[in-house]
Order: C-alpha cells, then structure tokens, then sequence
C-alpha cells in the first residue's frame, strides 16, 4: 500500500513538472516567439519606412529576367545567360519559399551581380537599337535595388533586436526552446 502511495505521488509530480513545463513552454512561444517572427519579418516588409529587402530582390531578379531574354536570343553569350539563370533561378526559389537562410541568399545576391555584368558586358558590343539602350535600364534597375538594399536598416533592426531581447536574460538561455527560427543578419552567412 505504502509503495503504491508513493508511486501515486511520483506520478502525480512528474505530471505536474510536465504540465507546467508545457505552460511555460507554450509562454514562451508566444512572447518570445512572435517577438523573434516580427523581427524576422522585417526582411519582407522594411524598416523606417523603407521596402524590405525581399522586395528589392525581386527588383533585381526582374531586371535580371530581362537580361536574360535578350542574351537568350543569341548563342554567342550562352555560358553568361546560362549562369546568370541558374543563381536567378536559385535565389528566386529560396525568396519565394519564404527560406529563412539569409547568408545563402546574401551570397547569391553577390554572385547575382557578378553574372549580371558579365551577361551585360557580354551583349554590349552585339546589341543595338532598342535592345542596345534596354541594356542601361535594366542595369539601372538592377542597381538602384541594390542601393536600396544597402542602406536598409534591417541589419541594425536585428543588432537592436539581439541587444535588447535575445541576449538578455532570461530569453538568452531559452530562445533555442522556441519553434520560431533565430532572426539573422543580411551578410555573408547569416548569422548574427
């Protein structure tokens, strides 16, 4: 009887450490969890009143699309269309699936830009007319895109989120606890 008793009461505390664990879990990703989804979103919707970085991307990839459909026309620039289709494609690929792998995105957009100038230089001397002076407006397009990325205040948004939220305690011990994935930087790798 005794021993019953006593595994009763074993039972009964490792189901109330249970519950409460769920309680405090369930606390957890709702504060600190929307908290880090609001500070991941920043990425789409901007900062300061400017567009998110996702959508200068975009600008930049339709500036590439064009790009792209007039080196398709022509053989002789193959190899360059060819590359610069295969990082669009890419990069496309994880912006539309909502991928939170920032530091692969970064990398693309930096390898992005490096095949679209050679695309381009590749075209300039066998274009003309209409097509030779697209060539401009789809580099300025291109380009003022990344202008904009470059002066977003996403980075210094996640720092100020890592500083006055993650990194303090007690969010510091328990933010690997929450579903939500970890904000990351706009660099090279992303992680902050």
């Amino acid at each position: 009887m005794k021993r019953r008793k006593t595994l009763l009461i074993i039972l009964a505390i490792i189901v109330a450490v249970l519950v409460l664990f769920l309680i405090f879990r369930g606390i957890l990703e709702s504060t600190l969890g929307s908290k880090m989804a609001e500070a991941s979103a920043l990425f789409q919707k901007g900062t300061g009143g400017q567009p998110g970085i996702a959508e200068k991307l975009h600008e930049r990839l339709n500036a590439a699309d064009e790009l792209q459909n007039l080196a398709a026309k022509d053989d002789s620039v193959y190899e360059e269309y060819s590359a610069l289709r295969s990082t669009n494609n890419e990069l496309r690929e994880l912006l539309n699936s909502g991928s939170p792998d920032l530091g692969r995105m970064y990398d693309l957009n930096v390898t992005l830009t490096a095949q679209f100038g050679a695309c381009r230089e590749a075209l300039e001397p066998i274009t003309e007319g209409k097509a030779h002076n697209a060539l401009g407006e789809y580099q300025t397009a291109f380009d003022e895109a990344q202008r904009v990325i470059d002066v977003s205040g996403y980075n210094n948004a996640i720092r100020d989120f890592y500083s006055s939220v993650l990194d303090r305690f007690p969010a510091s011990l328990l933010k690997g606890l929450v579903k939500e994935p970890i904000p990351a930087l706009w660099q090279s790798g992303g992680a902050a």
